[in-house]
C-alpha cells in the first residue's frame, strides 16, 4: 500500500509541473493617483492577484525612491495606515508596493503620488490711505481695483477688504486702477510682496496722495467773434459734467484727459465747424485748459438720392448711408435730405434694391461736394442679371463620399454648410472661394479642392467644388527631456515646462515625458515656450522631423544646469555688525525664510531676489531698512548680500511674555 502512495505522489508532482505558476501582481487602489489626502495619516490600500500574501510598502518624497520616509515589510493585509510624524504638510509623496507568497516576490507596482493638505489657513487685510488718513471705497469716493496673487489668488474693487482661509506662502498685491478721485498711488506698505505664515495674518496698505485740482473753461465763437447763449454740451474725463450755456467753467477737476462733446443748440442758423484747440485735451495737475466751440453762419443745402434699374427710374426699399459734416441714412428711394451744412458728402450702399439686381455704380460719383445753399444728387444704378448655382461635393480616396463637414463659400454672396453634397442657388455672378473648416471622413485628412478652391461663376451658370480626403494610419510623437545628459521629468518641486508641437496638427503640453497619439503623417516641429528644470537653461531641441503614416518620432529637449549662487543675510545695529533673532523672508527663484542673522542661502538659481523683514531684531531698536537694496539680482554662480539696518531707541518696551 505504501508503494502505491509513493507512486501517486510522484505522479501528482509530475502533473502539477506541467502547469505554469501564476504571476504575482499588486495593483494600487487608493488614494487616487495625484489626489490630495485629508490628513497626515492617510490609509494606503491596494489589491493583489493572490490572497494570503505579505507586503512591503515604500513611501518617498521623490519618484526615484531615493529619499524614503517609510519602508515597511511583512504587512499582512492589503492596506497600511501611515503613522503620525512621518509626513509633512503641503508635500507631494510617491508610494509603491510589492507582494511575497510561497517564496515568490512580485515586481514593484507602478508608483502613484498623493499630496498632503496645507497648514493652518491665514488672513490678509487690504486697506488704503488718502494723504495719510484711512480711506474706504464708497459711492462718490471712487473705486479701486487690485489683485492678490500667491498660493491662492483673489481680486477686489473694495477697501478695506479681508481675505480668509489662505494657505501659507508668499503673496503680492498688484494695483490695477482706480482709487480716491483725483489721487495717485504713491506706495504699498510695508511691502508689495509679503510672506504669510501658517495660521498667521498680514496687511497690505495702498497709500494715495491727492493731486491739486484744475479748472476747465468752455467758450464759443460765431464767425470768429465771441458768442454767448444757450448751447448744450458734455464734459467727459476723470470728472464728468454737462452744461446748457457758454461761457461756463468747471472747477476742482482732477488731472487727466478731457473731451467736450457738442449736443445741440448754439447760434441760430449756424453750424459747428470745429472745437479748438482740440475736442480732447490733457489737464495737468492744478492747471487750466480751454475748449472753444466755433460756429459758422451759412445757408442750408439739400441732397437728393435716386435709383435706376437697367437705365429706368426705380423706387423701393434700399438701405444706404450719407456721411459728411452731417450724417444720415434711409431705407428707400427716392429720398431728400434738407437743412445740411456745406461740405463733402459720401453715399454708401448697404443692402437691398430691386429683387435679383446688382448695384453697378453710383453716379455722378459716390463722393461729392455740397456748396452753401446748393444741392447735389446721388443716383444708384442697378442692373438685372441671371443668377447661378454652386455645387459642393467630396471624395474619400477618390470615391464619392457624403457626410458632415464644415466649410464656407466666400464671394459676391457668402454662405456656409455642415454637410456634403450641398447646393447653393440664386447666386450673383463673380469669383467664389471655398474654405474648408473642419470635419470630413473619420480618420481622413483633407487634401485638395478641385478643380480649384477659387473659381468664377458666370451669370446664369454653374460651378462645382470637390473636397478630396484620403485615409491614412495615424502616428505617435514622444517628447522627452534631459538635464545635464540624464533623463528629466516634470514633478512637484522639479520645475514646470511649456511647449508646443507644430505640424499638420498642433498640440501643447506642460509635462515630460509625454506622448501625442492619433497624429496624421507629415513634418512636425517642437517649439519650446518656457520653464524646464529649476536653475537650468535649454541648450538644444531635436530638429524638425517627418512623422510617417502609422509611425513614431521622438523630440528631446536638452537642458544644462546653471551654476548655483549664494545669498547672505546680515544685520547691523547703529552701523556695527549684529547677530541674533530676527524673522525675514527671501523671495525669488528660490523661496525660504529664517529667524537668525547672520545666515546664508546656498544653491540658489540666478534671478531677482527680494528680502522682506518680518519681525525681531536688537533689543529696544527700530528697523531702518535693507541695504544696498531690498531687491537684488543674483548672477549664475555669484553671491549677493542683504543687510538689515537697525538703530537703538530707548523707551521701547520689550515684548510681553505669554501668560
Amino acid at each position: 500500500m505504501r508503494k502505491y502512495a509513493i507512486v501517486l505522489v510522484v505522479a501528482l508532482v509530475a502533473f502539477l509541473g506541467c502547469f505554469p505558476v501564476p504571476t504575482l501582481t499588486v495593483t494600487l487602489e487608493s488614494p487616487a493617483n495625484g489626489s490630495t489626502v485629508d490628513s497626515l495619516t492617510p490609509i494606503l490600500a491596494w489589491t493583489c492577484s493572490e490572497s494570503g500574501a505579505s507586503y512591503r510598502i515604500q513611501v518617498a518624497s521623490d519618484g526615484n525612491f531615493q529619499n524614503l520616509v517609510i519602508d515597511a515589510s511583512n504587512i499582512g493585509a492589503p492596506s497600511y495606515a501611515v503613522p503620525s510624524g512621518k509626513l509633512s504638510h503641503d508635500q507631494a509623496y510617491y508610494w509603491r508596493v510589492n507582494a511575497t507568497k510561497d517564496g515568490r516576490t512580485s515586481d514593484w507596482s507602478v508608483y502613484w503620488s498623493f499630496k498632503t493638505p496645507g497648514g493652518t489657513a491665514g488672513t490678509i487685510l487690504v486697506s488704503a490711505t488718502l494723504d495719510g488718513s484711512p480711506w474706504e471705497t464708497a459711492i462718490g469716493s471712487g473705486v479701486v481695483n487690485y489683485t492678490l496673487t500667491g498660493p491662492k489668488e483673489h481680486s477686489s474693487s473694495t477697501v478695506p477688504q479681508t481675505f480668509t482661509d489662505l494657505p501659507q506662502g508668499t503673496y503680492t498685491l498688484g494695483y490695477n486702477s482706480g482709487g480716491p478721485i483725483g489721487a495717485t498711488l504713491v506706495s504699498i506698505t510695508p511691502s508689495a510682496t509679503q510672506s504669510l505664515s501658517s495660521g498667521g495674518s498680514l496687511t497690505f496698505t495702498m497709500n494715495f496722495k491727492t493731486q491739486p485740482a484744475g479748472s476747465i473753461w468752455v467758450n464759443a465763437t460765431l464767425d470768429g467773434a465771441s458768442w454767448s447763449g444757450q448751447l448744450r454740451y458734455t464734459l467727459s474725463g476723470p470728472y464728468v459734467d454737462s452744461s446748457s450755456s457758454v461761457p461756463d467753467s468747471f472747477s476742482n477737476c482732477p488731472a487727466g484727459t478731457y473731451t467736450v462733446g457738442y449736443t445741440s443748440r448754439g447760434p441760430s442758423g449756424a453750424t459747428l465747424v470745429s472745437i479748438t484747440p482740440s475736442p480732447t485735451q490733457n489737464l495737468a495737475s492744478g492747471g487750466t485748459l480751454t475748449f472753444t466751440l466755433n460756429f459758422h453762419s451759412q445757408a442750408t443745402s439739400s441732397i437728393y438720392v435716386n435709383a435706376n434699374l437697367d437705365g429706368s427710374s426705380w423706387s423701393g426699399q434700399v438701405n444706404y448711408t450719407i456721411s459728411g459734416p452731417k450724417t444720415d441714412s434711409s431705407y428707400a428711394v427716392p429720398e431728400s435730405f434738407g437743412n445740411l451744412p456745406a461740405g463733402t458728402y459720401t453715399l454708401q450702399y448697404n443692402y437691398g434694391g430691386p429683387a435679383g439686381a446688382t448695384l453697378t455704380s453710383i453716379t455722378p460719383a459716390p463722393t461729392r461736394t455740397l456748396s452753401s445753399g446748393g444741392s447735389i444728387t446721388f443716383t444708384m444704378n442697378f442692373s438685372t442679371q441671371a443668377t447661378g448655382t454652386i455645387y459642393v461635393n467630396a471624395t474619400l480616396d477618390s470615391s464619392t463620399w457624403s457626410g458632415p463637414v464644415n466649410y464656407t463659400i466666400h464671394g459676391p454672396k457668402t454662405d456656409s454648410s455642415y454637410s456634403v453634397p450641398d447646393t447653393f442657388g440664386g447666386l450673383p455672378p463673380g469669383t467664389y472661394t471655398l474654405s474648408y473648416s473642419s470635419g470630413g471622413p473619420t480618420g481622413a485628412t483633407p487634401g485638395s479642392i478641385t478643380p480649384s478652391p477659387r473659381q468664377s461663376l458666370p451669370a446664369g451658370g454653374t460651378l462645382s467644388f470637390t473636397m478630396n480626403f484620403h485615409s491614412e494610419a495615424t502616428g505617435t510623437i514622444y517628447v522627452n527631456a534631459t538635464l545635464d545628459g540624464s533623463p528629466w521629468e516634470t514633478a512637484i518641486g522639479s520645475g514646470a515646462i511649456s511647449y508646443t508641437i507644430h505640424g499638420p496638427i498642433t498640440d501643447s503640453s506642460s509635462t515630460v515625458p509625454d506622448s501625442f497619439t492619433g497624429l496624421p503623417g507629415g513634418t512636425y516641429t517642437l517649439g519650446y515656450n518656457s520653464g524646464g528644470p529649476i536653475g537650468a537653461t535649454l541648450t538644444n531641441i531635436s530638429p524638425r522631423q517627418n512623422l510617417p503614416a502609422g509611425g513614431s518620432i521622438t523630440f528631446t529637449m536638452n537642458f544644462s544646469s546653471q551654476a548655483k549662487g549664494t545669498v547672505h543675510v546680515k544685520a547691523t545695529l547703529d552701523g556695527t555688525p549684529w547677530s541674533g533673532e530676527v524673522t525675514y523672508t527671501l523671495a525669488g527663484p528660490y523661496v525660504d525664510s529664517k529667524s537668525y542673522v547672520p545666515d546664508m542661502f546656498s544653491d540658489c538659481p540666478s534671478g531677482s531676489y527680494t528680502l522682506s523683514y518680518t519681525s525681531g531684531g536688537p533689543y529696544q531698536s527700530v528697523f531702518d531698512g535693507i541695504t544696498p537694496s531690498p531687491t537684488q539680482n543674483l548672477a549664475a554662480g555669484g553671491s549677493i548680500t542683504f543687510t538689515m539696518q537697525f538703530h537703538f531707541q530707548s523707551g521701547i518696551l520689550p515684548p510681553m511674555a505669554p501668560e
